[in-house]
């Protein structure tokens, strides 16, 4: 599925969930739509209007009006349901895949949590570590969440200079309201204007005398934004009930630190690699902020949680092109009413499978590489081609 232009291109400099309603039991509804979808060979627009709304147990009881999970499904990259269409995102294909391999439920519930985190890093990364790293407390909390902010903003300033730049990064890179959210439609969530909207409206003439607006973080948004992400880190084993972070989120934070994702008092998530394809960013100075592709970002966490030894082991390239096959053989059976444009599973799916089974004992070797080495052979077990939205695409 092709992603959509943003609105603002330096949003991927900022990893936040903006919404405020639709994250409670996230963990559990992420084990249903799994079980949805990986216990069946098609789904459609009835099967979600069902898991959303039929009464318990068949599904969640929501009113008919109340469709948020949504929302945030698509920010994690689960599905996304539009005027009545369902496609089916990343995350979401991995947990149908796993659905299908991993009989033992307890097992599989370790692969939703695994993902889970991963996939929460990669949207609210900003907003949940330094959460996890304030242990909830409100005033750290919010000292975090400006000083990653400003921090941002600085390593932004020091590569653009003009202030049409300056102006897209510091309304993208902020809290701020959803103006499309009745759950956050206070005044004042942030304190700098939405200079892309002025500069629409009245000309770009107010874009010469813009600088660098103060970050403000209203006691109204915390109070909406910590319940939840308590509750996701509690669920997850990152937390215990007082807010402190277990040994397992300390070691994550730990690894994310020495990696360079944080600043001064505050974590810090940067793009990946591939989010920084659109041409203004070709001029970013390499060393401004780590780099990594997915598979890196992937085993960055993995062997933060633990997960993942700190070392490859001695795998054998044969027994990870197996997977693969594996892997490519499930997608390929999930949705089959729209198996005639699914013909090719994108890397980073496959990435995250290999990411949740080594949390149940799978060893992994570096992936990346036996893919490419399998391409030199006459007859690849597994084929895989450049590709600009997903990195590689595997078929076989």
């Amino acid at each position: 599925m092709v992603e959509k232009a943003r609105s603002n291109i330096f949003s991927v400099f900022m990893r936040k969930i903006g919404y405020s309603v639709g994250l409670e039991n996230t963990l559990e509804r992420v084990f249903d739509f799994a079980n949805l979808y990986g216990c069946n060979d098609t789904i459609g627009y009835g099967d979600i209007t069902r898991l959303l709304h039929a009464e318990k147990p068949d599904g969640w009881g929501l009113d008919k009006k109340n469709e948020h999970i949504l929302d945030l499904f698509k920010a994690l990259g689960i599905v996304e349901v539009r005027r009545g269409e369902v496609s089916v995102l990343e995350l979401g294909d991995a947990l149908g895949i796993l659905r299908r391999m991993v009989t033992n439920e307890d097992d599989f519930l370790v692969c939703c949590k695994v993902l889970l985190i991963h996939s929460l890093i990669l949207a609210d990364g900003d907003i949940f570590l330094n959460a996890i790293a304030s242990s909830f407390d409100a005033e750290e909390f919010k000292k975090n969440v400006v000083a990653g902010v400003e921090y941002k903003w600085s390593v932004l300033e020091s590569n653009f200079n003009s202030s049409s730049h300056r102006a897209a990064f510091y309304s993208a890179v902020n809290i701020e309201s959803q103006p499309t959210n009745p759950g956050s439609k206070g005044k004042g969530l942030s304190s700098a204007p939405d200079l892309m909207r002025l500069k629409t409206f009245r000309g770009g003439s107010l874009l010469a005398k813009v600088g660098r607006p103060d970050v403000y973080i209203p006691d109204s948004y915390v109070l909406k934004v910590l319940p939840r992400r308590k509750a996701w880190a509690t669920s997850l084993g990152l937390v215990d009930n007082t807010g402190r972070a277990t040994p397992q989120a300390a070691s994550m934070l730990q690894a994310l630190v020495c990696a360079g994702f944080a600043g001064p008092n505050c974590m810090a998530i940067w793009p990946l690699d591939h989010e920084l394809r659109n041409p203004t960013f070709f001029s970013i100075a390499p060393t401004s902020f780590p780099r990594l592709n997915s598979w890196e970002f992937m085993v960055l966490v993995g062997r933060g949680l633990g997960i993942m030894p700190p070392k490859y082991g001695m795998v054998s390239s044969e027994s990870q092109i197996e997977k693969l096959k594996e892997f490519i053989f499930h997608f390929k059976s999930l949705n089959k009413t729209k198996s005639i444009i699914r013909t090719e599973l994108s890397v980073r799916v496959a990435y995250r499978c290999f990411l949740a089974l080594s949390a149940i004992g799978l060893e992994v070797g570096n992936v990346p590489e036996i893919i490419i080495s399998e391409q030199e052979k006459s007859t690849p077990g597994v084929i895989a081609r450049p590709s600009g939205l997903a990195e590689m695409a595997l078929s076989r």
